[in-house]
């Protein structure tokens, strides 16, 4: 599958990947039959080219093909996940579908690997650590200015963000004074996961066509990913971390493509930044850290469940606090607040929305910031959010490469 030219398209092929508009607006979705009206139609909403689904023959294998281990080691795969959806009811459809796609998932990674044993899901060993005292959250926030300093640009882009008199020129005038985040974001819009059709070869193109408040936030995740440094690695890997937080990420800009949300890119940087809290308890509170990974792993429960006891707070909490700090967005700092907000069965879509896009990224393993247990989540969400299991299913498949290709742009190697 390549990139064609909407001239060169044969009315009958298929669609590949779906084609949004600059607003991020689904057109069509992928699979759609291209006739010559659905042809017309793309040339009058300016899209210049497409991905065409190959030949049937050309087709390579889903991700998620069936993976053969032996039974032991299937076994233990399976084990490995189910501790992982223990809070989880495995009869409701999405959540069976969800399991079935992370044990061919964790399966395809263990053959990957020939001779490496499956890590078991069974509680450790009684090594256990004094319970530490809560603490002040406004004191940890007043620490988090020891993590280390956050790049100038940042700062900049955060007052483009905030300031209603901010045009687009300036908002490009500031991303192009940083040639590496400018090289950055140009091959994230010039890639695939955006499939904007045309070749963008300036940053002033590039907030015109993605826009500048979409645009600016994506600098702002960006810098930020190379901002953490020095964090212990005994507490937390941050090549996993960010693995997690990306999938997060293209799960939460993929339902909001699906509900036609507006500005789905500043979704995936909600998506992207939602555990950023428990960065900073890593950091400045690695005692409190270690007592929660340790005690959630022997007495095999969530870290979240044991985090107001133990901090007097949530890392969501820690996270909204942390970005209101920063003086980023509001509803960034809401977004990333709700993640794991107890959901009525009548919310709407947007509170929704993270809970869910973490729920699949963390479901589907895709690295990790701590966390033992999906939080479980009402049925009802997925009505709201009109995924059907074959939608999630689809979904899931579309993230495997998305999430491979976005790790690869946006370098997050430890």
């Amino acid at each position: 599958m390549k990139l064609t030219g909407i001239t060169d398209i044969q009315p009958g092929s298929r669609l590949g990947r779906a084609v949004y508009n600059a607003e991020g607006k689904l057109l069509f979705p992928a699979g759609e039959t291209l006739t010559r009206k659905i042809l017309a139609e793309l040339k009058a909403w300016g899209v210049a080219a497409v991905w065409p689904a190959p030949p049937a023959e050309e087709r390579p294998q889903p991700d998620y093909a069936g993976v053969v281990l032996p039974e032991d080691m299937m076994e233990a795969v399976r084990e490995l996940v189910r501790g992982r959806f223990a809070e989880q009811d495995l009869k409701k459809p999405h959540i069976a579908a969800l399991f079935d796609l992370a044990v061919e998932l964790q399966g395809r990674i263990s053959l990957s690997k020939p001779g490496k044993v499956v890590p078991s899901a069974k509680p450790s060993p009684a090594f256990h650590t004094g319970k530490p005292e809560p603490v002040a959250l406004e004191s940890l926030i007043a620490e988090s200015a020891k993590m280390g300093t956050l790049p100038i640009i940042f700062h900049r882009l955060v007052e483009i963000i905030n300031s209603p008199f901010a045009s687009s020129a300036d908002a490009a005038k500031i991303i192009a004074t940083d040639p590496a985040l400018s090289a950055k974001l140009l091959r994230l819009v010039n890639s695939p996961f955006y499939g904007l059709g045309t070749r963008i070869d300036t940053i002033s193109r590039a907030v015109v066509l993605v826009g500048t408040g979409q645009l600016v936030m994506l600098a702002m995740g960006a810098t930020l990913i190379t901002s953490f440094k020095g964090m212990p690695v005994s507490l937390v890997s941050m090549q996993s971390f960010w693995n997690h937080s990306i999938a997060c990420g293209v799960a939460a800009r993929l339902l909001a493509r699906r509900l036609g949300l507006p500005q789905p890119e500043t979704w995936f940087v909600a998506g992207l930044l939602h555990d950023i809290g428990r960065l900073l308890i890593f950091s400045r509170l690695s005692t409190h850290a270690l007592y929660l990974l340790t005690e959630a792993r022997r007495r095999n429960v969530s870290v979240l469940g044991l985090e107001p006891g133990t901090l007097g707070f949530t890392h969501q909490e820690v996270g909204a606090a942390l970005l209101r700090n920063w003086r980023c967005p509001d509803e960034l700092a809401v977004r990333v607040g709700g993640h794991h907000a107890e959901l009525a069965e009548t919310a709407e879509a947007e509170k929704i929305l993270l809970p869910v896009a973490n729920l699949i990224s963390q479901g589907l393993g895709y690295g990790s910031s701590g966390e033992l247990r999906l939080h479980p989540l009402p049925a009802s969400v997925w009505d709201t959010l009109r995924v059907a299991p074959e939608h999630l299913i689809e979904m899931c498949r579309q993230m495997d490469e998305d999430v491979r290709e976005m790790r690869s742009l946006l370098s997050t190697g430890e």
